[in-house]
């Protein structure tokens, strides 16, 4: 539940590098964890909302997953007050 972000259930890593088995750096804006379970948020601030950044969060959730998370992600965009869930 989006309520529950800032709980205090959570470890927040923000901008913190997440090295990929391929050896690429990936650094999320936000990632919440509690117990095996990860939520990963990425904040946009302009107004575009690109299919890029789609696919960024999704490669987010795969990374997490490949690190043993279940996981979960959202964009925030936030001029347009828009949360969007990531699948």
């Amino acid at each position: 539940h989006r309520s529950d972000w800032f709980s205090t259930q959570y470890t927040i890593l923000s901008e913190q590098n997440i090295l990929s088995p391929s050896g690429r750096t990936q650094r999320p804006d936000r990632v919440m964890i509690a117990d095996k379970h990860a939520i990963v948020i990425d904040y946009k601030f302009g107004e575009e909302q690109l299919p890029s950044y789609v696919e960024q969060v999704r490669e987010y959730i795969l990374l997490l997953r490949q690190l043993g998370y279940s996981s979960e992600g959202y964009i925030v965009y936030n001029k347009a007050k828009i949360i969007q869930p990531i699948q």
